[in-house]
């Protein structure tokens, strides 16, 4: 039996059955169209065949196709796969004149029995998940399809490889092959260099995608074999019928012989286009001869396209986006020989090569199954930074400059993308290395050294304009200059960062327009009260003022860093990859916590719609940012107290070197508080739970920043009443340097009222 595909006349019928055997055998024969009396298993060597007939559906119409009312199925059981255990090795049917018009045929040996494609990914996974029937199930399916015509409604699916079909790893582009010969329909042949490695390390071909003139092919070859005794670059050559040809047989075989190959490329007609590409090669003084342990050898490729009746299936990648190029189906071969005879001769040994298409940002945002990034703004590649950058460039990110003036020192590789080869290489320019050797050429990458924190704000957004700006420095300065460039561009901007020794990781997205980096971060600070991840970092931070101790290795080496090994900040980098791949139009904040041990305890979105600004007419050079949650508090309140005044206190923190003021929390009416329809006073600050529970959790990174109260109706204009208030609490504020801020709150009209000390 050769490859499962021939049925063996010395099989010995099996009569004793194991359980598992028998519960398989019961389930064939419960299986809709199986005859029951049909099934038997015959054995031999190390094969087994379970063979019965099963009857096919009726059609209202004529059959499409010769398929019987009854046809007689092989599951075919060898290298280790068994029955009553594996799915088969392989399926065929029996009969010699099942058409072969159908599609849907894999590969055989020439004269082999047809043998269905029941699953392009094979048909094991399908056993694993479903057991037998599900296999039983695609046969039917099958069945039904062949006989009405309807296998390739989804266009036509390439000749799959058979069962045990010997392979050749290898690389090509089928869209440009296929666009030549759209093109070139009258040309029938091209030519071009392959680089062919078949050593034990080594057995792979890639195909070049560039079309040689034919006295240009040993040229090429000698440019690519630099010694005599590394010869891996051959010629290859393209065969192909003019489009008018339209095949619906298979056509593609399980040739392994030059024999076979010969005969087949005759039937295709192909054969007189091949003999002359060779004769030129030769007459050109190509000797086909390449490096083959142990004594060398002879090879070239071959590859052979067959016009298709259809496009191939949208589902295959890599192929032409044009229709009638996209209908030529490819076939390519190894044709290896021994040095001291012809190329292509009866005895030539002929593998089919596995034509994987080459590794491009293309091609990985299709497995990743992503959207194109926009150009990207990599700031920061360190540990964090490295592993974002890792993943984008594998889910496809075509153009990045990666932004970064420190080296990669030997410590940095504990957690770094790094090898030691790179240690003291800048980090940004290992970045541009490690795209380009991913992307096979493809895409840009750009290396920057500058200092973002000095660089001027224009020549910086210069530099990140039209492209989607990534902030991986962990670094302070660098997250105000991002507050610069939020009011000065339209980028999107999302900042990923890890706190509390790597317990906590945060990433915020902002869209054009959305809040600014400091607007979440205080969000999030004033999120404790609800949040433990976020109560628990401020905590360990307020017991640790000073930060992280040092590491210290060698001797005369500090660096400010923590214990933190890769796969937790690997953990952080793919949830933070969920928001840059992700919906960006929507402003937000992305918290993903980790236990003590850095397991997952599951990340959650916080939608954060942009702050309200204010501008105070007596300091019009300083903003009041307000969040969306104060924002709601202080206008429900309101509606609520209504006719009567209402207020309280307002919670964030205020910088006075950017003239800003951020209120994150607006409590409600204090205790103590006195409110009618043109009275109010408020009771002290911090009479409600919330406050103290606010202030104690943040551990002082939000503070009592100003009051407000509420005009039932009006403006928000500052009464006479609402000034003298004002000024007894800025003679309060004076001596602690602190600035008064009162908001007022009216229909349809809210106000900041600021005196600066």
């Amino acid at each position: 039996m050769v490859d499962g595909y021939d049925e063996p006349n010395n099989a010995e019928v099996v009569k004793d059955f194991d359980l598992g055997q028998l519960l398989e055998v019961a389930c064939i024969a419960r299986s809709p169209g199986v005859i029951a009396s049909s099934i038997a298993l015959r054995s031999v060597d190390d094969t087994e065949i379970l063979s019965f007939e099963i009857a096919t559906e009726p059609t209202v119409e004529a059959p499409a196709a010769d398929v019987r009312d009854v046809e007689r199925i092989h599951f075919v059981y060898r290298d280790g796969r068994a029955f009553g255990r594996t799915a088969p090795y392989n399926v065929l049917c029996d009969r010699e004149g099942f058409p072969r018009s159908i599609g849907h045929l894999c590969s055989g040996s020439p004269g082999s029995k047809a043998a269905p494609c029941l699953a392009l990914g094979g048909i094991q996974p399908i056993y694993e998940r479903a057991g037998i029937e599900a296999v039983m199930t695609r046969l039917r399916d099958f069945l039904r399809d062949a006989k009405t015509g309807t296998l390739m409604m989804d266009g036509w699916e390439p000749v799959p490889f058979g069962v045990g079909q010997k392979l050749r790893m290898g690389e090509m582009n089928p869209r440009v092959f296929q666009e030549h010969a759209y093109a070139n329909p009258d040309a029938g042949s091209a030519m071009g260099v392959a680089i062919s490695y078949d050593d034990d390390q080594h057995k792979q071909v890639s195909v070049f995608p560039q079309f040689l003139s034919l006295e240009d092919v040993l040229p090429a070859i000698g440019h690519h074999n630099k010694t005599d005794h590394e010869r891996h670059a051959i010629p290859w050559v393209f065969v192909w019928r003019d489009p008018s040809v339209v095949e619906r047989d298979p056509m593609f075989e399980d040739w392994r012989t030059g024999a076979e190959l010969l005969e087949g490329m005759k039937t295709i007609g192909v054969n007189h286009a091949f003999d002359t590409a060779v004769g030129g090669l030769l007459n050109r003084s190509v000797d086909f001869r390449c490096h083959r342990p142990p004594h060398g050898g002879k090879a070239m490729v071959v590859v052979i396209g067959v016009w298709r009746p259809a496009p191939i299936m949208d589902a295959f990648f890599g192929y032409s986006d044009d229709p009638k190029a996209r209908s030529l189906e490819l076939r390519a071969f190894l044709i290896s020989q021994d040095f001291d005879k012809t190329i292509l001769d009866a005895d030539t040994r002929i593998e089919t090569i596995v034509g994987d298409y080459p590794p491009c940002p293309k091609l990985m945002r299709w497995v990743a199954g992503v959207d194109i990034l926009p150009p990207v703004a990599l700031l920061g590649h360190g540990a964090l930074g490295s592993s974002i950058h890792d993943s984008l460039m594998r889910s496809g990110m075509d153009d990045v400059v990666v932004w970064d003036k420190d080296r990669i020192h030997p410590h940095n590789l504990a957690r770094h993308s790094a090898q030691s080869a790179d240690i003291y290489a800048n980090k940004a320019e290992h970045a541009k290395r490690l795209t380009g050797a991913i992307w096979h050429g493809e895409g840009k990458a750009e290396a920057i050294r500058d200092d973002i924190t000095t660089i001027d704000i224009v020549d910086l957004q210069a530099r990140i304009d039209g492209r989607l700006v990534i902030d991986a420095t962990a670094d302070e300065r660098v997250r105000l200059r991002m507050d610069e460039l939020r009011t000065a561009t339209d980028a999107t901007i999302i900042r990923s960062e890890m706190f509390h020794e790597g317990q906590l990781g945060m990433t915020f997205v902002s869209p054009p327009g959305g809040p600014t980096m400091s607007d979440m971060m205080l969000a999030t600070i004033a999120m404790a009260p609800n949040e433990p991840a976020v109560a628990a970092w401020l905590n360990f931070e307020n017991r640790h003022p000073l930060g992280p101790d040092p590491l210290l290795y060698g001797f005369g080496c500090t660096s400010m860093t923590v214990h933190l090994p890769k796969h937790a900040v690997e953990q952080h980098a793919s949830v933070a990859c969920t928001a840059i791949l992700g919906d960006r139009t929507e402003a937000g904040i992305l918290l993903n916590p980790l236990d003590q041990r850095r397991r997952p305890t599951g990340s959650r979105w916080i939608p954060m719609a942009p702050f309200t600004i204010l501008r105070p007419a007596t300091a019009e050079d300083w903003q009041i940012r307000i969040s969306p949650a104060a924002i709601a508090s202080i206008t429900g309140e309101r509606s609520a107290a209504l006719p009567a005044e209402t207020g309280g206190y307002l919670y964030g923190a205020w910088d006075p070197n950017r003239c800003v003021i951020t209120i994150v929390y607006a409590s409600s009416l204090p205790p103590g508080s006195a409110a009618t329809e043109t009275r109010l006073e408020l009771g002290e600050a911090g009479g409600t739970l919330t406050e103290r529970r606010l202030t104690r959790l943040t551990r002082g990174r939000t503070y009592l920043c100003g009051t407000w109260h509420s005009h039932p109706d009006g403006s928000a204009d500052m009464s006479g009443r609402d000034y003298r208030a004002m000024m007894e609490h800025a003679e309060n504020d004076a001596p602690e340097l602190r600035p008064t801020l009162m908001v007022i709150v009216a229909d349809q009209d809210i106000q900041a009222h600021l005196r600066l000390p």
